[in-house]
């Protein structure tokens, strides 16, 4: 487990893309063949969509302390804290998983309800979003296992682990959406069992590959301190502000658009669903560029940190703008992909070439952010974040998709709109420098 300070950067993000292609796929199989299913049962899983993602911000603010801290001390060189971490951050997430779970169980009529998704949606998606969400501590342990191997450098594993998980997702979906092997037909209910029955699986190997190659047992979780608690709430809890504001204010939007109709919503599923793509090379240099950044921080070479953030923007930049380019010329052809229906096809096409405009904006928020979190700069982002996505994305969303009628249309401008205000402001807080006294070590 011992580092190799001269990784590349694309040693370290090229696995981490090909990871997160994996993850985004796995997590918009259930889309993609329920489209072959029925747009209604699309619209089901879009409709709620945004709520069960709030599980993964929630996990993720421990993930996040996790590595950041992590690549910090091992740059240091002080493996004692790195295990004291791993078993801090492995209670946590787990318990964190089992409350939210419960929650989502629990409450799930009461969330579907206040999120306004029409009823016949609501009744079609009611189990797949108790199973999804009630067991979401599955993803809670491979998430932490990820944070822990990735603050390392070693970003392979999970790139194997999430093929297996990928593969054994998409055989579930097929028995029970199609009748492979002579499963019963399901629906959107066998969809949410194929994928929680893939997230086991993929929990318990993830968890038996990080133990062996940290060298942490499970004796090791003794090693738990309420010193590496607080450091990585005070990492997390700023940057959990920042993330559920962001989950907060989407939960809001998405309410708007479940007002707009089936074909609206169906739409917006499709429309986040290639836009999840598109994202997929900026987020993953935005985590390779903060593993680097928080180890280079911890060794003391703040220079190299500032360069390395800009030449990863750059190149971020230059990557989204191409892709968005290239998605807005064949939009007909990929929304055949996914959809016989014209009238899904014509709303998703007006709002195609404002993925040019969202897409590239966004670049500076996953770069420059990840950055100043891997640097010890939270509160900026977190208080700029708030303050910009609650003032400007939702209510612009309400103004121009609602009470002018734009639409998704103006739902996506709105977006764009927040994404370049925080993107610049962001960029400027990196050049100012101020994130070099904010280190962890």
């Amino acid at each position: 487990m011992i580092l190799d300070q001269k990784k590349s950067l694309f040693s370290i993000t090229i696995p981490i893309f090909l990871e997160l292609l994996l993850v985004t796929v796995v997590g918009n199989i259930d889309t993609i063949m329920l489209g072959r299913f029925s747009d209604k049962a699309v619209g089901a899983v879009g409709g709620m969509s945004q709520v069960l993602l709030i599980q993964n911000t929630i996990l993720s603010f421990i993930c996040l302390g996790t590595t950041i801290l992590m690549a910090q001390f091992i740059g240091a060189k002080n493996y004692k804290s790195t295990k004291e971490v791993i078993a801090v951050s492995l209670l946590m997430n787990l318990i964190i998983g089992l409350f939210l779970g419960l929650m989502y169980f629990i409450g799930w009529e009461w969330i579907l309800t206040k999120i306004k998704l029409p009823p016949n949606l609501r009744e079609m998606g009611m189990n797949y979003f108790k199973l999804v969400g009630g067991l979401c501590v599955f993803q809670a342990i491979s998430l932490t296992n990820g944070a822990i191997l990735k603050s390392y450098g070693n970003t392979k594993p999970m790139l194997f682990i999430n093929v297996g998980v990928n593969l054994l997702n998409i055989l579930g979906n097929g028995m029970f959406i199609f009748g492979w092997l002579g499963a019963p037909i399901l629906g959107v209910t066998g969809v949410g069992l194929s994928t929680v029955f893939s997230r086991f699986i993929g929990a318990i190997i993830s968890l038996v590959v990080m133990t062996n190659y940290c060298k942490f047992a499970m004796a090791d979780l003794k090693q738990f301190t309420f010193e590496k608690v607080k450091q990585i709430l005070s990492i997390g809890i700023p940057t959990a502000g920042e993330h559920l504001t962001w989950s907060l204010t989407q939960v809001i939007i998405l309410a708007m658009v479940n007002t707009m109709g089936t074909i609206e919503i169906t739409a917006r599923t499709y429309l986040a669903l290639i836009s999840s793509f598109i994202m997929i090379f900026s987020i993953a240099l935005g985590h390779g560029t903060a593993i680097q950044v928080g180890q280079l921080v911890g060794a003391d070479d703040k220079e190299k940190a500032y360069n390395q953030c800009l030449k990863s923007l750059t190149l971020s930049f230059v990557a989204a703008a191409i892709v968005s380019i290239v998605v807005y010329t064949l939009r007909y052809t990929i929304m055949e992909l996914f959809t016989k229906d014209m009238e899904v096809v014509k709303a998703t096409a007006k709002v195609f070439p404002w993925l040019i405009f969202i897409e590239t904006g966004r670049t500076f928020n996953i770069v420059v952010i990840n950055a100043l979190h891997a640097a010890g700069d939270i509160k900026f982002p977190m208080i700029m974040g708030c303050f910009v996505m609650l003032g400007v994305a939702a209510p612009l969303s309400w103004i121009l998709g609602i009470k002018l009628e734009w639409a998704l249309v103006g739902v996506w401008v709105a977006n764009g709109t927040d994404e370049w205000i925080r993107g610049f402001a962001m960029l400027w807080r990196w050049r100012t420098k101020k994130w070099m006294t904010k280190s962890f070590v």
